[in-house]
């Protein structure tokens, strides 16, 4: 078995966003994280006048406001980040140029993203993932396994179930769910069919539903509060910060040494 890699403390981090219900869950936790520091707040949008949602915290002074990546105050820090596609793409044009490593969590994210993913991933780590649930990780190693083991009369479908101002459609996890089915399955195998819902206010539900002769499996994974993406992020968080160049899933990172400290 591989060593971990000593892990420099405190970790400095920089969470993209100000008003994202996302960031903000991010940044409380990394400021209960003894072995992380939030270094600063990156927003690449123009500074709204009085915008400043989070106080300080134990006492501690809330950590600056930046607005361009190479603003920040620490040179290597780790840059988390939940935000929206166009934001994503300015943060990985900037990240070609400026010493970091990337936590993306962003949905939505698309060819020229993944462009931009690989040619910044060349030269630092980057973990990308379209769920930090460990438990929907799980699910999708399941599907896998299912889709593998199961033979030519099996099909797939998947729901996907988001409050109502969720802007893609059909989710970033409902693909990947899709896509895991479908790669399991071998070359050539059809895509499952997804079926997307946007209604009210509810957080997240991904349901894969697969059938053969004779049996179905229905295996639903439902989220109702962002602070369960939290152990992935920060697992995520703490990978980057020792990993070399590279893009990263969240099961790269799960299945690497978890870093000791230094």
């Amino acid at each position: 078995m591989t060593a971990p890699v000593s892990l420099p403390l405190p970790v400095p981090v920089a969470v993209c966003g100000l008003t994202g219900r996302m960031a903000g869950v991010v940044r409380q936790a990394v400021l209960a994280a003894p072995d992380l520091a939030l270094s600063a707040r990156l927003s690449l949008r123009p500074p709204a006048p009085g915008l400043d949602e989070d106080g300080p915290a134990e006492g501690r002074p809330a950590p600056p406001v930046v607005h361009r990546l190479a603003e920040l105050p620490d040179p290597h820090p780790v840059i988390v980040d939940f935000t929206a596609e166009e934001a994503t793409a300015d943060l990985l044009d900037q990240a070609r140029t400026v010493p970091c490593a990337l936590v993306i969590g962003t949905s939505g994210l698309g060819d020229r993203h993944r462009r931009l993913l690989a040619e910044v991933g060349r030269s630092r780590p980057v973990v990308v993932a379209a769920n930090y649930s460990l438990a929907l990780l799980a699910v999708t190693r399941f599907v896998q396994d299912l889709a593998a083991r199961s033979d030519d009369s099996w099909q797939a479908g998947v729901g996907d179930l988001h409050f109502a101002g969720k802007r893609d459609r059909p989710s970033s996890t409902a693909r990947h769910l899709a896509a895991a089915w479908q790669d399991a399955r071998g070359p050539g195998a059809p895509a499952p069919d997804i079926t997307s819902f946007r209604l009210g206010d509810a957080l997240s539900e991904h349901r894969v539903v697969a059938a053969g002769t004779g049996e179905h499996v229905e295996v639903l994974h439902r989220m109702a509060d962002r602070r369960a993406f939290l152990p992935g992020v920060l697992r995520a968080i703490r990978y980057a910060a020792t990993a070399g160049p590279g893009v990263r899933s969240l099961a790269d990172v799960v299945d690497a040494p978890v870093p000791g400290p230094r």
